[in-house]
């Protein structure tokens, strides 16, 4: 009976070194019954010692599958901690590829979270989910932007612009009066369109600098109404802007009246124009006049608005 105790020590000593090896449950618990049922084995045949062969037989046979039952048991006592689940994510932790995944967080059948759109960022914290495939991210799981300018490098066809300069759905800056130059390295805004420009948006010697609608008259004179005046600052602007430019300004009406009184009042308006503009600082050396009457109308005469669009005053580039 004093052995017993020291059976019984045995078997847990075997049991706990063998579920120290085991990855799986099922695996230590059927290694606790074989090393049970060896340490029951032996027992029994050094009991049976005591009598004949059949004796050591018997008492080996009964060791042995006492030893099994009990090493069994202990071993599912022993190899419960082969089913635990630290993280609780529903995935055991021998088969957690993704261990401590915070509570709550969807994952995969290996415990990663999952990663709909596969651009290595966990949906959890992806602050941009559907990132098309192959599409390189940043650590929120967004498209790279390299120039900042909040279209992303996969679909960016002007990269590298500089910072803080606007621009369109593609990236590329914006070029609003469509000569080629955009508009932050335009010294000419709002050029006619299809003129021929330089380097800095600029038209070219024989070019209509710009095209100045809405200015306001007095009835049948040549006084510039007060309204007119952020009209004709735009052309002060422009030509601060490029010091070497020699403008001709021409004079445009509609045809109502006479066409020998329309040139002589387009030529009227043309000089108040350049008088504004002598006034707000434009050197008048740089600034000559034509009035052209009617003569070239850019649209029918016979409704009003194509009346209002041919009444104009156009500045054309004569000199840089």
């Amino acid at each position: 009976m004093k052995a017993i105790p020291h059976i019984l020590l045995s078997v847990l000593l075997l049991v706990s070194a063998g579920c120290a090896n085991m990855s799986k449950r099922t695996k230590c618990v059927l290694a606790s019954a074989a090393a049970g049922a060896v340490v029951g084995g032996g027992a029994g045949v050094a009991i049976g010692n005591q009598g004949d062969t059949d004796n050591r037989a018997e008492g080996s046979a009964i060791g042995a599958a006492a030893g099994a039952v009990i090493g069994g048991g202990l071993g599912l006592i022993f190899c419960k901690a082969e089913e635990l689940d630290s993280d609780g994510d529903g995935v055991l932790d021998s088969m957690d590829a993704c261990p401590n995944t915070p509570i709550g967080v969807e994952v995969d059948e290996r415990g990663c979270p999952l990663d709909s759109d596969g651009d290595g960022v966990p949906d959890y914290q992806d602050r941009c989910p559907n990132t098309p495939k192959g599409v390189e991210v940043d650590e929120r799981g967004c498209p790279l932007d390299s120039d900042g300018d909040g279209v992303p490098d996969y679909q960016d066809k002007c990269p590298n612009t500089p910072k803080g300069v606007k621009v369109d759905k593609k990236g590329c800056p914006l070029d609003s009066d469509r000569d080629g130059v955009p508009d932050y390295k335009d010294k000419c805004p709002n050029t006619p369109r299809g003129t021929k420009v330089d380097e800095k948006g600029c038209p070219l010697v024989g070019e209509k600098l710009l095209i100045l609608r809405g200015i306001n008259f007095d009835f049948d004179s040549a006084t510039i109404k007060e309204d007119s005046e952020t009209i004709l600052d735009e052309a002060v602007n422009t030509l601060k802007e490029n010091p070497s430019i020699k403008t001709k300004i021409e004079g445009h009406t509609d045809a109502t009246g006479t066409e020998e009184y329309n040139l002589g009042l387009s030529q009227r308006r043309a000089d108040a124009v350049r008088d504004y503009l002598i006034s707000q600082g434009i050197a008048g050396e740089r600034l000559s006049t034509v009035g052209q009457g009617e003569a070239y109308p850019i649209t029918s005469n016979d409704t009003r608005e194509g009346r209002s669009k041919n009444r104009r005053i156009e500045f054309v580039v004569v000199g840089k």
